[in-house]
């Protein structure tokens, strides 16, 4: 009597499991290589070219862990936790935080879409990561030296590298329908006595038919105090024509208590010369308003698949800014002692 009572059990503990499946990953990304600046500021000023090893150029060294549990009935429970670091120096990136790139738990249903919460990236990343240069190609930081504000920082910076990774954040994401898709975040300032204060919105609307794929970005941030916003606006699309993928890009980003202002254009293209090979290129123009001179770039990259996670690269991105001193990656490249910068960069990445 009792073997069988055991037995039972075990049926039963077995079908509960086999209904509420779930799993747990761990993935990551190795990118390191040489890079070539030229006109690199020297200590106590003047010029200079500089070689050095750089982590993270076409796309940011990471490693993460995500994991999903079937509840049933179509629904399911999700989170993805991933670090930043620097592989050239085991460096914590994203200012050493633990989770720094993203951490957040969420809910999904394939008919209703999915509700996450915690520290996500902004819907302006939405249009890097489809249809730019710094993601449709390993140029990664080398296609973002024109997003950045005048001094270099990110006042003006229009999110599409990486978005802007909002803390205490609550995102929906839709299914498709017909193609189409929306999403909307709302990121809490959490200042006692004022809502507005470090607040977060953003929203997307994305449309999807076989070669072709559009979609349209809005971002707004309050201040430490509530009193003004950064506003971004982007439009984003590609369409594969065989071998060839045209895309292009167009963002403008906004100030509301300087009315400084920063509206960027690319366009560019991925050609897949064999199943090995790719090329790229992307013309980038910037236009500041308050009699900030304009900026321009010229990136171009060859990508070589050794493997399916494993590719070698070679990039090079020209920068001419003619208000301030050219800076050809964006977030922790080397500034330029002029107007110009030359950047040469031979790399590999690695996906696990």
């Amino acid at each position: 009597m009792k073997k069988k009572l055991l037995v039972a059990a075990m049926l039963a503990a077995g079908t509960g499991m086999a209904h509420a499946q779930s799993s747990v990953s761990i993935y990551g990304l190795i990118d390191l290589g040489l890079t070539y600046y030229s006109n690199a500021v020297k200590t106590g000023g003047g010029g200079a070219s500089l070689l050095r090893m750089d982590s993270g150029i076409a796309q940011g060294s990471r490693i993460g862990f995500k994991g999903t549990e079937d509840l049933g009935g179509g629904l399911n429970a999700f989170f993805t936790l991933e670090t930043g670091f620097g592989a050239d120096d085991g460096s914590l990136g994203q200012g050493g935080l633990l989770f720094g790139r993203q951490s957040f738990v969420g809910l999904g249903s394939k008919d209703w879409g999915s509700v996450s919460v915690g520290r996500q990236y902004d819907f302006m990343a939405n249009l890097g990561g489809q249809y730019a240069m710094g993601a449709l190609s390993p140029a990664g930081s080398f296609g973002w030296g024109l997003h950045a504000d005048a001094a270099h920082g990110t006042a003006l910076n229009n999110h599409i590298y990486a978005g802007d990774r909002t803390n205490n954040s609550i995102k929906y994401n839709s299914a498709k329908y017909s193609g189409f898709s929306f999403g909307a975040m709302y990121g809490f300032g959490e200042v006692a006595g004022d809502n507005t204060a470090n607040r977060t919105l953003s929203a997307t609307g994305q449309y999807d038919n076989g070669p072709f794929s559009s979609a349209l970005a809005y971002t707004d941030i309050k201040n430490a105090t509530g009193t003004a916003s950064t506003r971004m606006y982007g439009l984003g699309a590609r369409y594969q024509i065989g071998a060839f993928t045209p895309f292009g890009v167009i963002t403008q980003v906004k100030n509301t208590g300087t009315n400084a202002k920063a509206t960027t254009y690319e366009l560019g293209t991925v050609y897949a010369l064999t199943a090995l090979w790719d090329l790229a290129a992307a013309y980038q123009f910037q236009k500041r308003n308050q009699g900030v001179g304009n900026a321009q770039a010229l990136v171009a990259t060859v990508d070589y698949k050794i493997s399916k996670r494993t590719d070698l690269y070679l990039g090079a991105v020209y920068d001419r800014d003619k208000g301030y001193n050219a800076y050809p990656v964006f977030g922790g490249g080397i500034q330029s002692s002029t107007g110009n910068q030359t950047g040469v960069r031979l790399g590999m990445r690695h996906r696990f």
